[in-house]
């Protein structure tokens, strides 16, 4: 960490570097890369990883049930209603309850609740998409001070797995909700970190040979299932694979739409050390002092 490029006085920067980039391109050790050298260099971090139940803006293990569910459980099942009503929260289309992974309710009221998740549960996309641009709104509304924020996946990924692998929505509505996002956080000083790996099949493969066998029958149902790969005809692995190639294309038509400082880095053309070094160089350049 011996080195740093960065100007005296780190403790008063301030940001949010958002790290995006296909499976297997090194999102998340080069956001804790940067996260632990801007730590040591002075800034006050905090790195959220893919899968964090209480990331900032995103949702994880949330429910989003209707005003007309909630009122039901309140009138059929009030002890139970009062547990949930303490993770509970009032949103545009009803009641965001998190941490579900975690609530103790009658085994058949908790898969009810679970079936409304936010991001895979059987909610209509409109819904998903105001809850998620609410939560980036409110927390772009709060008094912006000193620190830096590293998020992986928020921006781009999450939208993209609803919209096109579960909805098989058209790219400019995707586009669009991706931007609001961005407007709704532009005062806290966003920027973004893409990690392009070239073609995706060998990152994939790699990916799949470390990972357990779950992980790979995971991803082909969820990208070959539903949504685009459904009606595309993809399936098994190589369809998997397919999805990927053009989500890389998708995602890199999106960027230049996006109204913030960004930095696209082909991750099969540098060495490991050369990415780290260029991203950290990256986000001392944007980082409000």
């Amino acid at each position: 960490m011996a080195g740093s490029i960065l100007d005296p006085g780190l403790d008063t920067a301030h940001g949010i570097v958002i790290v995006e980039g296909l499976p297997g391109s090194g999102k998340s050790t080069n956001a804790a890369d940067l996260a632990a050298w801007l730590a040591a260099a002075g800034a006050k971090v905090e790195h959220w990883p893919e899968g964090r139940a209480d990331h900032p803006v995103d949702f994880e293990h949330v429910s989003l049930l209707t005003d007309e569910t909630f009122r039901r459980i309140a009138e059929e099942e009030p002890d139970s209603w009062r547990t949930l009503r303490a993770h509970a929260e009032p949103t545009i289309d009803g009641w965001l309850v998190r941490h579900t992974d975690q609530l103790e309710l009658p085994t058949e009221l908790a898969a009810q609740i679970r079936s409304a998740d936010v991001y895979d549960g059987d909610i209509a996309l409109e819904h998903h998409a105001r809850a998620l641009s609410e939560s980036w709104r409110d927390y772009g509304a709060q008094a912006s001070g000193a620190g830096v924020q590293v998020w992986e996946c928020v921006l781009i990924q999450n939208p993209v797995c609803a919209f096109v692998a579960r909805f098989d929505r058209r790219p400019e509505e995707l586009a669009a909700h991706v931007e609001g996002l961005v407007a709704a956080v532009r005062d806290r000083n966003p920027m973004l970190v893409y990690l392009d790996p070239g073609d995706p099949e060998p990152a994939l493969r790699r990916a799949a040979a470390e990972r357990p066998e779950w992980w790979s029958e995971l991803v082909i149902g969820y990208h070959t299932g539903q949504g685009y790969g459904l009606r595309s005809g993809l399936e098994g692995f190589d369809g998997y694979i397919e999805f990927m190639r053009m989500r890389r294309a998708l995602e890199l038509d999106l960027l230049p739409r996006l109204d913030l400082p960004t930095l696209v880095i082909r991750t099969d053309e540098e060495p490991e050390q050369t990415t780290r070094a260029r991203i950290r160089s990256f986000a001392a350049e944007h980082l409000a002092r």
